[in-house]
């Protein structure tokens, strides 16, 4: 019988605690009546998850009575006219727990959800007071959520780790994000056989974003070493996981084994690589220009890091100093320390002096990810220029290790990767 491990995601705060090892649909019900004791679970489903698959029916088979409604799917990005749906919904139901089964707008919702229960919030207009981040906003004191939060996610982006909330106004398309006092979940579930049921190019992009965080925060002069241990050992979870994933896609048996055990070390992997977003360890160009490059083009997250990721690493050993290239030191020690990885670096006839661009191009060629801009339609030169342009608006552009802060230098980036 498989034993539950259940630990601290961090390792100074309560919250989140991570389970893994036992079926997720047992961990949820058990955690739902012993740990929270709850009895109107309210489920927020995703949509292509409940037609495709029978994870969902299970999952409400396994909370039985305890599981007062439940919600199939939800808008990419997260609306907030859905938002105060489930809001009114939940008040209606009395719901005492929310659980999420899906991706990450399921748990960016659940926690806006319960911030929103616990201000008694109603309309869109009053949402938007509640806390958020933003140099021109006006927002009143908020109580911090008193509802309990399972997430049991099927991607890699990692957002259930953290303690803030992006939401959409469905009108404008603005996003807003939300900030503390919102809280992260209680109890995150990971469970490698429904990771599964992830489309295989959905799940390494998302893994590849990952990727992006622990190469962007080993770029960080102001990171720690408690965080480099940190998102050095997601690393050494996040690349064998995906290459595995890749090589095991679609197996039988022992191959289909090999699939879920890859999934889910992926999963563990972005644990220890969300410690950044709590020791406020700031990201770089990668995302700040990604941010950009995504909603502009329609690129998806994990696509513009396999694009943007190397670029930025050899601009950055281009234009910076020693400390840097000693960063990088440290993204190239983690990425050959990985046999499956150090077997294709030299396979490709690669040694130990090449740049972390290069390694890092090998293993996103080898995920059958895309490389270029124009692969994603951005050919334009009057595209590139925009797109500069936009970019400079992000915070995370100044943060990057080599500050960025003209159209000039964004371009020189973009134009590495076209």
């Amino acid at each position: 019988m498989s034993q539950e491990t259940l630990r601290q995601a961090f390792p100074d705060k309560a919250t989140p605690l991570v389970s893994y090892g036992t079926p997720f649909t047992e961990a949820c019900a058990k955690h739902v009546q012993e740990k929270f004791k709850a009895s109107r679970v309210y489920l927020i489903a995703g949509r292509s998850l409940t037609k495709n698959t029978t994870f969902t029916s299970e999952l409400q088979k396994a909370l039985g009575s305890s599981l007062a409604k439940t919600r199939v799917g939800m808008t990419p990005h997260t609306l907030m006219s859905e938002v105060l749906e489930i809001v009114e919904d939940c008040r209606t139901v009395n719901a005492d727990c929310i659980v999420t089964l899906g991706g990450g707008s399921l748990s960016d919702a659940a926690k806006i959800i319960t911030f929103a229960l616990a201000n008694n919030i109603k309309t869109q207009s009053e949402l938007v007071k509640l806390p958020h981040v933003g140099p021109h906003t006006t927002t009143l004191p908020a109580n911090a959520p008193t509802i309990p939060i399972i997430c049991i996610p099927t991607t890699l982006s990692g957002g259930e780790y953290s303690t803030y909330a992006g939401v959409t106004d469905h009108l404008t398309g603005e996003k807003i994000q939300f900030c503390p006092p919102i809280a992260s979940p209680d109890l995150i579930i990971l469970s490698g056989e429904l990771a599964c049921s992830t489309p295989l190019d959905i799940w390494l992009q998302s893994g590849m974003r990952a990727v992006d965080h622990c190469i962007e925060t080993l770029a960080s002069l102001k990171s720690t070493a408690e965080v480099d241990a940190s998102v050095t050992k997601s690393l050494k979870c996040l690349i064998p996981g995906l290459l595995n994933a890749k090589l095991n896609a679609g197996g039988k048996g022992e191959g289909k084994d090999e699939e879920v055990r890859a999934r889910q070390e992926c999963q563990v992997g972005v644990m220890w690589a969300m410690l950044f977003l709590h020791r406020m360890v700031a990201c770089g160009a990668s995302h700040g220009i990604g941010h950009m490059l995504g909603p502009m083009f329609h690129v998806g997250h994990g696509e513009t890091s396999c694009i943007l990721l190397p670029a930025v690493c050899r601009f950055n050993a281009v234009r910076g100093g020693k400390e840097i290239l000693a960063r990088q030191g440290l993204m190239k020690d983690a990425l050959w320390s990985v046999s499956e990885a150090r077997e294709r670096f030299e396979r490709e006839g690669l040694g130990r002096e090449v740049g972390v661009e290069r390694l890092l191009d090998v293993v996103i060629r080898e995920l059958g990810l895309k490389r270029r801009l124009s692969e994603v339609g951005v050919v334009e030169r009057r595209d590139l220029e925009r797109l500069a342009e936009a970019s400079l608006r992000d915070p995370f552009l100044v943060t990057n290790a080599v500050p960025i802060t003209t159209k000039e230098q964004v371009l020189e980036i973009l134009e590495m990767c076209a």
